[in-house]
């Protein structure tokens, strides 16, 4: 038996046992998958399909040989899209079988993002937490304020106090990711602050690489939640402005209160602009933060309510100064305290803005990155929004890109598919720029329904229009591609994911037990395409034995 023949038959074996002897939907982790229950599932079609031909995945697949067979080198798969994305269910699931059970290694979490500071939902497959106040920005938004790279999103922040942590191993029942080397994007505007990574309350410098905008951190030991803080050039002023912000948090109890104490003024018998500032009050609640808050999102309505009550009360501090009734002695100090810490706030301070953190290792195994947020389109990932894309892009330099962008470019009234094409080309050109090779597996979307009003849904009849678009795609680019909207059912098959409680009541996301099914059977797919080369590689020629050459007599 040769030394492929053995190995091959190993693995084989253990494939086999795996993924058809395991328990259906009763393992969580299993592979095999009970279609039964869902009898609206095409299970037949749960395959990648190649329309031009396997050519393009040669690279891919040789890279998986040589971690398989030699556990050597590492597999960088890219998952990008929008909403479906950023949760992380579905990719987070595929990860998972990839990371624990097949090849069963993990090379790094890959990129990774606060996302808690941008308010908005952090992936499912880790955490985060933040202090101080960030600004954000990303993709979607009307007006992009900052250049964003990969992951089309960014926060920034000129808080003394800010910093942030990621929890890799969060939801891990045993931890996967301990590390010891990060790559984290950003930059300062005036290079007058710089990030450190915190371990075991130590500060570590990283090294600064102008040409990437990143720092290169190094950890003393492997580590799976990753604290990162902020120290400026004048560490007088950064502590300056710190107490002043701490005091506040007093300042600002204290001058509310009074409001509530204040009555008509007796003069006048009007409200004082005191009191009408505690009307205000009454409606909103202003957080601690409220006399600091940076600039707002234009759809944070919190964050601009307690801009308005910070304005306010500013005001009223102003107004006393000219009242003709008696002022309170503690109330004018109150703000005498305020105005000048306004003075000193309002001051340039540095400020750093935060684009993405890369958590790798020099070890075999799968590394599996996730892109996408919440209402992205193609366009959304276009040089002029993510001018730092290709640049971040280089440190994935993706193996396998999967495509799962498309359900907001279809949900309107009207699709145009020639022009979704033509977004897509210059989406897969800018990752081609990076690397020729990487090979590309598209998703056809999901079947959705469109809210024409409340609790009022009806089906969206372009699925099958976006659907033959993305087999064009496919067909272009030598391309994989998953029907997604054939498999789960077709036109209409939504609100049936829903009925089995698959999916939410949205129609066009799922819930958690939609999210993982999906990812066991794109898991299942992509494995039983790599399970086919596998059974078509040649068989190695057995090394002839060496004959020794007779002793002479």
């Amino acid at each position: 038996m040769t030394r492929f023949s053995r190995i091959f038959g190993s693995i084989v074996g253990i494939l086999a046992t795996a993924l058809f002897a395991a328990p259906p939907v009763s393992n969580p982790t299993g592979y095999v998958i009970d279609f039964s229950k869902y009898e609206f599932i095409d299970s037949t079609l749960n395959l990648i399909q190649f329309p031009s031909g396997k050519d393009s995945f040669e690279p891919f697949y040789q890279k998986m040989d040589s971690l398989v067979f030699e556990n050597k080198g590492q597999v960088r798969i890219m998952h990008i899209g929008g909403s479906h994305i950023q949760a992380d269910v579905i990719s987070g699931r595929i990860r998972e079988h990839l990371v624990k059970e097949y090849p069963g290694s993990s090379a790094g979490r890959g990129f990774v993002f606060p996302y808690s500071a941008a308010r908005t939902n952090t992936p499912s497959s880790y955490g985060s937490q933040y202090k101080g106040i960030w600004d954000m920005s990303k993709n979607v938004l009307r007006e992009v304020k900052k250049p964003l790279g990969l992951l089309g999103i960014a926060v920034s922040t000129s808080d003394p106090r800010a910093e942030f942590s990621l929890l890799l191993d969060k939801y891990n029942s045993s931890p996967i990711y301990e590390e010891t080397k990060f790559r984290l994007f950003g930059y300062s505007d005036s290079n007058n602050v710089v990030p450190v990574l915190v371990v075991d309350s130590v500060d570590i410098k990283g090294v600064l690489d102008t040409a990437t905008q990143s720092y290169v951190f190094k950890s003393p030991r492997p580590i799976d939640t990753l604290t990162f803080a902020f120290r400026w050039a004048d560490t007088t002023l950064q502590a300056k402005v710190a107490q002043y912000i701490i005091d506040s948090l007093v300042q600002d109890s204290i001058y509310r209160a009074n409001l509530d104490t204040t009555e008509i003024d007796s003069t006048t018998g009007k409200d004082s602009a005191a009191n009408k500032n505690a009307a205000v009050k009454e409606n909103v609640e202003a957080s601690a933060d409220s006399m600091f808050q940076g600039d707002c999102d234009i759809l944070d309505t919190a964050c601009l309510e307690r801009v308005e009550v910070q304005n306010g009360l500013m005001a009223a501090c102003a107004l006393l100064d000219t009242a003709k009734a008696p002022v309170d002695s503690a109330q004018k100090a109150v703000c005498d305290s305020l105005i000048e810490l306004s003075k000193t706030m309002s001051a340039v301070r540095p400020r750093f803005t935060l684009t993405g953190v890369l958590s790798e290792s020099d070890y075999p195994g799968i590394i599996y990155t996730n892109v996408g947020i919440n209402g992205a389109r193609v366009a959304h990932y276009f040089e002029d929004i993510c001018p730092l894309f290709e640049k971040e892009l280089a440190f994935v330099k993706p193996d396998l890109v999967i495509f799962a962008i498309g359900v907001n470019d279809a949900n309107v009234e009207k699709f145009d598919d020639k022009a979704f094409r033509a977004n897509y080309d210059t989406l897969i050109q800018r990752i081609k720029r990076v690397n020729p090779n990487t090979a590309f597996v598209f998703e056809t979307n999901n079947d959705m329904f469109r809210k024409v009003r409340k609790r009022r849904y009806v089906q969206h009849p372009v699925g099958e229009q976006a659907r033959k678009a993305f087999f064009k795609l496919a067909e272009k680019y030598k391309a994989g591609i998953w029907d997604k909207f054939s498999l789960m059912g077709g036109l209409g098959s939504m609100a049936k994911w829903e009925k089995a409680n698959l999916a939410k009541k949205d129609k066009v996301h799922f819930n958690q037990a939609g999210y993982h099914l999906l990812g066991d059977m794109f898991y299942r797919a992509l494995i039983d395409s790599y399970q086919e080369h596998i059974a078509n590689l040649p068989a190695l020629e057995p090394t002839p034995k060496k004959v020794e050459d007779k002793p002479k007599k």
